[in-house]
C-alpha cells in the first residue's frame, strides 16, 4: 500500500507539472491541455482513493478478527477516521487542481486579448474566437524579403494567397497574423506597408554584400536577428510560433501548426543532405560537429518557436557570412544555398532536430516527374516556384539549359512585374504550370488597378506587353547542346535556313551559321534561332519567324526567299514594327 501510494504521488506530481508545462507551450492551447491534465489527475486521485479505502478495509478486517469488543470498536473508529482524513486530502487536491485550471484558463484569455490588440485586422478576428477553438496553436507568418521590385511583386502575390488560405482555414485554423520583414536601405519603408503588414530593418551595408560575392540572401538572417533583438518590432509578432516564408511561395492549402515548443517543422531539401566530405567545413564553424548531426533543411519554409529561433539567429548569421566568404567551402557546398547551410549547421550546433516533411512544399518545373505531381495540388501546402516552366508551343518540355518558346520564369521579371493576365501554358503542359499561371492571374486580378502592369484591352492599338513569349535569346543558353541543336533537330524552318546567306538592300550580308552563330554588317558576330511568339501576330508569324542577335536584337520574318528584319517591336511604344533591312537569299541553306 505504501509503495502504491508513493507511485500515485509521483503520478500526481507529474500531472501537475504537465499542467504547468501546458501553459508554457502556448496560452491559446491551455484550455485543452489543462483539461487533459485535469483528466489525468482525476484518474490518479481516484486510484489513490480506491487504494486507501481497500487498504483500510483490509486492516480493519484483520483487527476485527482478533481482539475484544472494545478494541474492535476502537479499531473501526480509528480506521474510519483515517479514511475520512484521506478523503479530505483527496478532495483538497481536487479543489487545488480546479483552482489551477481556473487561473490558467483566465491567464489564457488575458493573453489572447493582449495578442489580439497587436495583430492585424484579419489576425485579430481569428484570435478573438480562440476560446471556441480548443487545441488551437496559432503561428504567425513571417515573410523575409528585400525591398526590390523583384521581391515586391512576388510578396504581393504571396500575401494574397496567405489571406486566401487563412480565410479557408476559418477562425479555428492555426494561421494567425502576418508580417513582411523587409531589409531595406536605412530601414526605410518601400510603399507596400499599406497593403501588406510590414516592418523594416536596415539591410547589410553594400560593402558587406560586395565582399560576400553580392549574396543578398545574407540579409535574411540579419533581418531576423534585428527583429528578435527589438521589443518594438517583436510586438508585431502575435504568436509564439512563426512560419518563415519566402516571396516565391504560393500557399496551396491551409497550413496547420506542425511544430512543438521543442521540435520545429521544416521541408526536407534533396540538395541539403550532408555527407562526410563536408565535415571539414562544418567543423570550421562547429568544431565538435559532423554531417551526421545535420538535418536536410533550410530556414524556409520553417515552423519554429520564437525561443528556438532566438537561440539559432546569431550563429545562423555568423556561419552564413563565414561560408560565403570561404572559397574552399564552395567546392562541397553550393554557393547559392550557403545561407541555408549556415542555418542547418547553426541549428544542429545547439542540439536542435527538426521534424521534416517531404510534402511541406513542392518545387515543380516543366520536367517534373509523374511521381512528384501525383496528388497535386492537394498533397502539398506550398508551391515554391524556383524552377522554370520551359515549353515549346506544342507542349513539349524543353531540356535543361534551354529557354522555351513559352517561358514562365520569375527571373524574367527582375526589373518589372509580370503583366496581367499571363497566357495559359501550351496544351500538354503539366498541371503545375497551369496552377502557377492561375495563381498569378488570380492575385493580379484581385489587386485590380493597383497592379502596375496590365495588357492592353482587346482591340487596342497598343502592342502587347512581353510576358512569357519571346525570351529565347540568351547567348549561353543557345550554345548549350539542348539549345540550338534541339531547334535544328526539331524545327523545319531552322533546318531550311541553316548555313544560308542573304544579301540585304543596304549592301550588307547576313549569314546564318550551322551552329547558331550569325554574321552581319561588317562581319559582326552574334546568334540566331527560332522566334515563335504568338504576341507578335502577322508581322512575325509563328513558324515563319526567327531572331537575329547581331548589332542589337531583331525579329526576322521569313517569306520564301526574302527576309524582313525588324527591331524587337514588343519593347516599343508603337504597334508598327520598325523595318531595318530587307534581304534576299544569295546562297546556302536547304
Amino acid at each position: 500500500l505504501a509503495s502504491a501510494g508513493a507511485r500515485a504521488q509521483v503520478r500526481f506530481a507529474r500531472g501537475r507539472a504537465r499542467l504547468r508545462h501546458s501553459y508554457l507551450i502556448s496560452p491559446r492551447a491551455l484550455p485543452a491541455c489543462a483539461a487533459s491534465a485535469m483528466q489525468r489527475l482525476l484518474g490518479t486521485l481516484m486510484f489513490v482513493s480506491v487504494l486507501l479505502l481497500a487498504g483500510m478495509i483490509l486492516l480493519a478486517h484483520g483487527t476485527l478478527a482478533n481482539g475484544s469488543h472494545d478494541a474492535q470498536q476502537d479499531a473501526v473508529a480509528h480506521h474510519l477516521t483515517r479514511i475520512q482524513s484521506a478523503q479530505t486530502r483527496i478532495e483538497k487536491k481536487l479543489h487545488d487542481v480546479e483552482d489551477q485550471l481556473a487561473v490558467a484558463t483566465s491567464a489564457a484569455a488575458t493573453s489572447a486579448a493582449a495578442a489580439s490588440a497587436a495583430a492585424t485586422t484579419a489576425a485579430a478576428a481569428s484570435k478573438s474566437d480562440a476560446d471556441d477553438c480548443p487545441g488551437r496553436v496559432p503561428f504567425h507568418g513571417l515573410l523575409t524579403c528585400q525591398g526590390s521590385v523583384y521581391q515586391q511583386w512576388q510578396a504581393r502575390i504571396m500575401y494574397f494567397h496567405w489571406k486566401k488560405q487563412a480565410a479557408a482555414a476559418g477562425p479555428c485554423g492555426d494561421m494567425g497574423g502576418f508580417t513582411r520583414l523587409v531589409a531595406s536601405e536605412g530601414g526605410k519603408p518601400d510603399g507596400l506597408e499599406g497593403e501588406i503588414p510590414s516592418v523594416f530593418v536596415p539591410q547589410l551595408p553594400a560593402s558587406v554584400i560586395e565582399s560576400h560575392f553580392h549574396f543578398g540572401v545574407l540579409n535574411r538572417p540579419e533581418s531576423v536577428r534585428q527583429l528578435l533583438a527589438s521589443p518594438a518590432l517583436l510586438r508585431q509578432i502575435t504568436s509564439d510560433f512563426v512560419l518563415v516564408l519566402e516571396t516565391d511561395h504560393v500557399l496551396m492549402q491551409p497550413i496547420p501548426n506542425l511544430a512543438t515548443r521543442t521540435t520545429p517543422a521544416a521541408f526536407t531539401f534533396g540538395y541539403m543532405h550532408a555527407h562526410a566530405s563536408q565535415d571539414w567545413v562544418i567543423q570550421r564553424y562547429w568544431p565538435e560537429g559532423s554531417s551526421a548531426s545535420l538535418d536536410p533543411v533550410g530556414p524556409s519554409p520553417l515552423l519554429i518557436h520564437l525561443d528556438q529561433l532566438r537561440a539559432i539567429a546569431p550563429r545562423w548569421l555568423n556561419f552564413s557570412l563565414g561560408l560565403r566568404s570561404n572559397a574552399d567551402a564552395e567546392r562541397v557546398m553550393q554557393g547559392w544555398v550557403q545561407e541555408m547551410w549556415g542555418y542547418s549547421i547553426a541549428s544542429a550546433s545547439i542540439g536542435l532536430r527538426h521534424q521534416v516533411f517531404r510534402d511541406f512544399q513542392v518545387e515543380p518545373g516543366a520536367l517534373s516527374s509523374a511521381a512528384q505531381l501525383d496528388g497535386f495540388p492537394l498533397r502539398y501546402w506550398i508551391f515554391h516556384y524556383t524552377y522554370q516552366f520551359e515549353y515549346y508551343l506544342d507542349g513539349t518540355p524543353c531540356q535543361p539549359w534551354t529557354i522555351g518558346e513559352f517561358s514562365l520564369d520569375k527571373r524574367h521579371f527582375s526589373a518589372e512585374p509580370p503583366p496581367y493576365p499571363l497566357p495559359d501554358p501550351p496544351p500538354g503542359a503539366n498541371k503545375a504550370a497551369f496552377f502557377l499561371v492561375g495563381a498569378f492571374n488570380e492575385a493580379m486580378r484581385a489587386l485590380g488597378t493597383a497592379w502596375p502592369r496590365r495588357q492592353p484591352a482587346p482591340g487596342s492599338s497598343e502592342p502587347p506587353l512581353q510576358s512569357v513569349y519571346g525570351r529565347r535569346r540568351l547567348d549561353w543558353f543557345g550554345r548549350h547542346a539542348n539549345g540550338f541543336a534541339t531547334e535544328l533537330r526539331t524545327m523545319p524552318l531552322i533546318k531550311r535556313l541553316v548555313g544560308s546567306e542573304w544579301a540585304c538592300e543596304d549592301g550588307s550580308s547576313l549569314q546564318l551559321g550551322g551552329n547558331g552563330d550569325a554574321r552581319w554588317r561588317s562581319g559582326r558576330s552574334g546568334r540566331w534561332g527560332s522566334m515563335n511568339n504568338p504576341d507578335l501576330g502577322g508581322a512575325c508569324p509563328v513558324g515563319a519567324c526567327i531572331y537575329v542577335d547581331v548589332s542589337g536584337s531583331h525579329n526576322v520574318a521569313v517569306n520564301g526567299s526574302s527576309l524582313t528584319v525588324m527591331r524587337l517591336f514588343y519593347r516599343t511604344a508603337s504597334a508598327t514594327p520598325e523595318v531595318v533591312a530587307r534581304c534576299h537569299r544569295s546562297g546556302g541553306g536547304a
